[in-house]
């Protein structure tokens, strides 16, 4: 019997060693971070607007205000390079975040006035007083957030990374959507009862309470030095030094190319699925807890594959055939629960193998040097691809009239269509730059697999020909 040490998942989460430590951090932060995450945000989140007498368009409005402080991510390295160290003015910060995001939101409703049918008042006021509230929360995080990423990475080398995301991913979805499934069955039980609101208030109580465990483990983890290539940080080093490096520039355009297709829809599903086409909550989180079982059954096909194309066209491959799913999505109307499961777990098989490039692509191109400067470029850079999705997606919802061609039945579904047509256009650069962004050591092992394969069935030709001819 092999010792334990030589196990996969224990190298990898081994707390006697800083990078082991370190990842198992970031595995714990991730879990408590992602349920926090669902109970304050996501369904329960459009539920909980829901309830408060929101409608589409202001659900939506909330979903891509956050993108409005985009351009104080430009502000983040010039503020964070000054700190040699940076765990506990990262981890006060993470702390304002989310007393501001989730208590802070949590409790506003409670102090405007409500009619004799509990209805609010000044909805308006209350509109505008979420907007301050979700932009002081994000404009704390756009300030330290990449301070973690630029931390974290040191403990994400080439030789760790694929197996990390794809084991995390894998974890983190299964204790999630366990806890969410529950919860799921309590919340449709008491929906469109008086009991509805309070269960779905508690609930994001219990996310803020959640939210504090995860901070602790981000103050774990060894903190290693920033080097740096300047002396002064200055805020256009943001924009200057990756330009300079034409790999990572060219990686960064692909993932926010995916980004723009994932988010022209986003500010409307979670509420078109739950209140228009009536998919209980049961339902939509009971196919997300399924998630880890398709880690389990296509992580190792899908690391093969990335290991065999590489990255970028292993997204290409995938953003293809997932764009198909969510051609099929576009029909959903009310009464097709059947079209709605077979493509949502259509796109969990997808989902595993995209998740994992899409969170690794960041470190692809990714120098030692300066990493806080590249990485609010890339957050600054595919935030604003967002905005700029969910914006779209906000004026064609508002001003295109109702939809009705090919099939397709209504606005929503129509964003649906569109983000189909935009990943089959992400798909484009993952072919035509690969061999520009493909860090040279990756792209070396690329060509030398392909030219052994080549040999390998000119000689089985060769042979084949030789016994024909013997005959």
């Amino acid at each position: 019997m092999k010792p334990i040490r030589n196990y996969a998942l224990f190298r990898l989460f081994d707390w006697k060693t800083d990078g082991g430590r370190g990842r198992a951090c970031m595995l714990l932060n991730s879990v408590f971070g992602s349920v926090a995450g669902q109970l304050s945000g996501g369904l329960f989140y459009s539920g909980f607007l829901l309830a408060y007498g929101f409608d589409y368009s202001s659900i939506s409005v909330m979903l891509f205000i956050p993108y409005l402080t985009t351009m104080l991510y430009l502000v983040s390295p010039w503020l964070l390079e000054r700190f040699k160290r940076r765990k506990f003015i990262l981890a006060g910060a993470r702390l304002a975040t989310h007393t501001i995001n989730i208590l802070g939101i949590t409790l506003l409703p409670m102090l405007f006035e409500k009619d004799a049918e509990g209805n609010i008042v000044d909805m308006q006021g209350m509109q505008i007083a979420f907007v301050g509230i979700i932009i002081a929360a994000n404009a704390i995080n756009a300030l330290f957030a990449n301070g973690y990423s630029a931390w974290h990475a040191n403990f994400l080398p080439d030789d760790v990374r694929a197996d990390y995301f794809s084991t995390t991913s894998c974890i983190n979805s299964l204790l999630t959507y366990v806890v969410v499934f529950v919860l799921s069955i309590l919340a449709d039980s008491v929906r469109g009862t008086e009991s509805y609101l309070p269960v779905l208030t508690t609930m994001r109580f219990c996310g803020y309470a959640i939210a504090l465990i995860d901070i602790l483990f981000l103050l774990i983890p060894k903190e290693y030095e920033y080097p740096t290539t300047v002396d002064k940080p200055k805020i256009k080093h943001v924009f200057t030094l990756p330009f300079k490096n034409k790999p990572f520039l060219l990686t960064i355009i692909i993932i926010v190319s995916v980004t723009i297709s994932a988010n022209i829809h986003a500010g409307y599903i979670d509420a078109f699925i739950l209140d228009e086409i009536g998919i209980p909550y049961t339902l939509t989180n009971g196919i997300n807890a399924l998630y880890f079982a398709f880690f389990i059954i296509f992580g190792s096909m899908w690391k093969k594959f990335i290991a065999k194309n590489t990255w970028l066209r292993a997204l290409g491959f995938s953003l293809l055939i997932e764009a198909c799913s969510y051609l099929l999505y576009s029909f959903i109307a009310p009464g097709r629960i059947a079209l709605y499961v077979t493509v949502r777990l259509w796109q969990h098989v997808m989902g595993v193998v995209r998740g994992i490039i899409i969170s690794s692509l960041p470190y692809l191109n990714l120098p030692e040097e300066d990493r806080t400067n590249y990485l609010a470029f890339y957050t600054i850079v595919n935030n604003l691809g967002a905005f700029a999705a969910r914006f779209a997606g906000l004026m064609i919802y508002k001003y295109v009239g109702e939809v009705h061609f090919l099939g397709i039945n209504g606005r929503v579904p129509l964003l649906i269509f569109l983000c189909s047509m935009l990943e089959f256009l992400a798909a484009i650069p993952c072919f035509l730059w690969f061999k520009k962004a493909t860090p040279k050591q990756l792209l070396d092992e690329y060509f030398a697999r392909k030219q052994m394969k080549a040999a390998f069935k000119a000689q089985k030709k060769a042979e084949t020909a030789a016994k024909h001819a013997q005959n």
